[in-house]
């Protein structure tokens, strides 16, 4: 079954990396919560909040009004669409009116060529914005922000110039009960888990702030120009750039409707995936090492164990004991993952507990399908998103190959 010594010490680097995994699980699963409960101060700087959004789905109308309803007295919403004849057009026009003059702001973006729909988008949105906005927020359409989304957002930035940036981070909660909807809650979540110090944080473009005089000092607005993926350029700027922070803001975690099939979940994470290969490949690698390490760990480990049994050989129980740990840590890893999503989003709980037997016992098989879409991802550059195909280069650099949407 190969050398002792360098199978032993592939196992015993894994279940390190395992219990470090528990630890950041668990630090998530309690120590968030406890930030998210902290009283807000009173400190309200003038915000535009940026929504890119793109047709019309049963919670559209809902998440536009959480959005108008939040609790910030100083902000006004900028929806940005690519056509006017968008079909949500029709549904800001009837919502606009009944709300305080300028508070709502529609601007038509018109089609990409040279970088991505959502980046064009909010770049069109930003032009309408001037100093009086002393911070940009960004928010996606699909998202449902709870009323004190925005305060929570902002306020980090008030602490100093050392934070950056701010963002929070989604958590997919299973709308029905297809298996790939527990895969993706599980994946999501672990991702969601290594948010939190500093230099670890990336921003996410679904929830994310920072001071508009820094979006342009700081080089966004130039590296946005052909970018495709607006949160790692923006990550990359403030934190490669600007040297800055970015500070996650665990009150901000929104819950994400998860309603995937096998064929909608493989394009949604190789797309994800080769973004990431693109424009983050040290992060691309670390996460297939990881998958690589763990599931060779577990795998060998049964199968040395399985062989020494069948064989009589002496000291079977010591691959089985690696493989029972491995699998054991993996149990309680999603548990506490689990156990966040409750914490943080309890109107949810109900609606997460399905993804119950992905979080445990199936941890592995969310491990293998994770592997498989980041091999998937390993080749290529175009990306196909909301029915547009992109060529990236690198990460600013990007064009439109055809618009099918």
């Amino acid at each position: 079954m190969g050398d002792p010594r360098l199978l032993g010490a592939v196992w015993g680097a894994e279940l390190i990396l395992a219990l470090w995994g528990w630890r950041v699980a668990q630090f998530y699963g309690r120590r968030m919560p406890r930030v998210a409960a902290r009283p807000l101060a009173g400190v309200f700087p003038n915000v535009a909040v940026i929504v890119p959004i793109k047709g019309v789905d049963e919670h559209t109308a809902d998440n536009i009004e959480s959005l108008l309803q939040q609790n910030y007295p100083n902000y006004r919403l900028i929806f940005a669409v690519e056509s006017a004849d968008d079909t949500v057009c029709k549904l800001l026009a009837r919502i606009a009116p009944s709300r305080v003059p300028g508070k709502v702001q529609v601007v038509i973006a018109g089609p990409a060529t040279q970088r991505g729909q959502k980046v064009h988008n909010q770049l069109a949105a930003i032009a309408r914005t001037s100093a009086q906005d002393q911070i940009l927020a960004f928010m996606d359409a699909d998202a449902h922000p709870h009323p004190d989304w925005l305060h929570t957002l902002v306020l980090p930035l008030t602490y100093g110039p050392h934070i950056g940036a701010t963002t929070g981070y989604r958590y997919y909660v299973p709308v029905s009960d297809h298996p790939a909807n527990g895969v993706v809650c599980v994946s999501n979540a672990m991702v969601g888990s290594l948010f939190g110090p500093y230099r670890r944080t990336v921003a996410w473009g679904g929830s994310m702030a920072l001071r508009r005089g820094d979006f342009f000092s700081y080089g966004i607005h130039d590296a946005w120009q052909r970018a495709l993926s607006d949160d790692y350029v923006l990550s990359y700027c403030v934190k490669k750039k600007a040297r800055a922070k970015i500070h996650f803001v665990p009150r901000c975690l929104v819950a994400s409707p998860a309603l995937f099939d096998w064929r909608s979940l493989r394009e949604f994470a190789v797309r994800q995936y080769r973004i990431t290969r693109i424009c983050a490949m040290r992060l691309w690698l670390t996460a297939l090492a990881g998958a690589l390490l763990y599931l060779f760990t577990l795998m060998s480990s049964f199968v040395a164990a399985l062989f020494d049994l069948i064989t009589g050989r002496e000291g079977w129980w010591m691959p089985a004991g690696v493989f029972m740990l491995l699998y054991a840590l993996s149990i309680v890893r999603g548990a506490a993952l689990m156990l966040a999503g409750k914490r943080l989003l309890n109107d949810h709980w109900t609606s997460i507990r399905r993804a119950g037997f992905w979080f445990t016992l199936g941890f592995p098989a969310v491990q293998f399908l994770t592997l498989y879409y980041l091999l998937c991802a390993a080749f290529g550059n175009q990306i196909t998103w909301r029915g547009i195909r992109y060529r990236m280069n690198n990460r600013t650099h990007t064009r439109v190959v055809s618009n099918h949407s």
